[in-house]
């Protein structure tokens, strides 16, 4: 087992530390991205996207726009600081909870869409996209709560879907949750909408809490220096009618500051989100960067406290284990050649390289098809929400009018503690009797 240090993309370890001070990184990288001697090609692929009409994740990237990583590995940031997600089992009322929720998702946000760009001050690449059935695993340790597990695997090519499940079974929390992603140029930056949602329970607490995921823009490509913000409302939702609204800026043209956030926790027993209702009188509202340092304020008493601050702490120490020690299906392992290509600078043989994991893969569909094969993920299964718990009917219900890219059902990981029955969501592989920790270690793949 090794503890990740180089990757741009996974969690900190304990020797890289956020921006001092007020935590605020660069907004704006000042390092180029585009190598000097492919300035002519990034110019023609500047002139095919600006032409392009559909989803700019069809086209293919030039090699030295890559960073490396594959887009598996970003959903580990929903895991940088393992102890605040832990902590949320401590509340002793849904209130609390809800609030220690929305703790949690904003601990995310900077890993997840800034800290590549911080770290490095050069401008945002493109990860990899994921091979159908590549599986990224990860742990980290906390010497309170002890360990956190996560797993993802791409359960989709055509769309790209990425389903992810983690959880830290000594605190007894867990969630589920997907993503995908449709970008488009418009003006002079790239719209990105993320399709998906995620899923937090609890085994003390019969409480589920369904989260929305924020669009993103990612601006100032044509300078080669592209960095991220993020845009629209996201929301969490608890089964006990507790809610938390984020609003989320885009620097203005001429004037303010990049990635600033406000939001809200209130209690709305309406079968539907309507903004600005009548019931939403907040209880908490909150204030603030999610590149830095945020505030909440309890509405009735008027206290002020700090809600979250990236420079307090770095971010957990990730465990991978080293791609010697990965199965053929593991991101790294996967790319590893493309990688080390990328990393030496021969763009050349990283794009021969790439190119032939992805024939590899037009081959194996091209067999499928002749031979009528379904191909079905080897740990995650599609539930409608129709089909779910109550509970989860009725918040996605309450969420689907404000955020229609939550969809209309989850992928769960299929020895998730809910699922608590062998039935047509499990596979003899990863059978309804299992523990989720076994369920880790007989997977394809075994997590550290």
């Amino acid at each position: 087992m090794m503890s990740d240090t180089k990757s741009v993309n996974s969690a900190a370890s304990n020797s890289t530390t956020p921006p001092k001070g007020n935590g605020t990184p660069p907004s704006e990288p000042t390092g180029n991205i585009v190598p000097t001697s492919y300035v002519g090609d990034f110019m023609s692929f500047l002139k095919g996207i600006l032409s392009f009409t559909g989803d700019l994740s069809a086209l293919t990237c030039p090699s030295f726009l890559l960073n490396g990583i594959s887009l598996l590995e970003y959903g580990a940031h929903w895991n940088d600081y393992p102890h605040v997600l832990a902590e949320i089992t401590k509340a002793k009322d849904p209130e609390e909870r809800m609030r220690r929720v929305a703790r949690w998702f904003v601990s995310t946000l900077y890993g997840s869409y800034n800290k590549r760009v911080a770290e490095s001050n050069s401008g945002e690449k493109k990860p990899f996209n994921p091979i159908l059935g590549e599986q990224f695993l990860a742990s980290w340790d906390d010497p309170e709560f002890g360990q956190t597990k996560f797993i993802c695997e791409q359960v989709s090519h055509h769309p790209p879907v990425s389903a992810f499940f983690f959880e830290n079974a000594n605190a007894g929390i867990y969630g589920s949750g997907h993503f995908s992603q449709k970008s488009k140029f418009k003006g002079t930056s790239m719209k990105v909408v993320q399709e998906g949602r995620v899923t937090l329970r609890m085994k003390g607490t019969d409480e589920i809490y369904c989260l929305t995921l924020p669009n993103l823009n990612i601006c100032s490509i044509l300078s080669g220096k592209p960095f991220l913000e993020m845009s629209s409302t996201t929301f969490i939702r608890s089964s006990k009618g507790y809610t938390a609204e984020f609003q989320w800026y885009t620097k203005p043209m001429l004037y303010g500051e990049y990635h600033k956030f406000d939001g809200k926790i209130f209690k709305d027993d309406a079968v539907a989100y309507v903004p600005n209702g009548s019931s939403q009188e907040a209880i908490y509202t909150i204030k603030g960067k999610w590149v830095a340092d945020s505030r909440i304020t309890n509405v009735k008493t008027g206290e002020q406290e700090v809600f979250f601050d990236v420079s307090a702490q770095p971010a957990a120490e990730i465990n991978i284990k080293p791609v010697e020690e990965q199965s053929s299906l593991e991101s790294r392992r996967v790319w590893h050649k493309v990688t080390e290509a990328l990393a030496s600078g021969d763009y050349d043989v990283a794009s021969r390289e790439k190119t032939a994991i992805e024939e590899e893969q037009r081959a194996l569909r091209k067999e499928r098809a002749e031979a009528n094969v379904e191909w079905k993920p080897s740990m995650f299964v599609w539930v409608e929400d129709a089909d779910d718990d109550e509970a989860v009917k009725t918040c996605y219900s309450y969420l689907y009018p404000a955020k229609d890219s939550i969809g209309t059902g989850s992928w769960v990981f299929k020895t998730s503690p809910h699922m608590k029955t062998p039935s047509s969501r499990t596979t003899p592989s990863a059978s309804g009797t299992q523990t989720p920790s076994d369920a880790f270690s007989t997977a394809p793949s075994s997590v550290v």
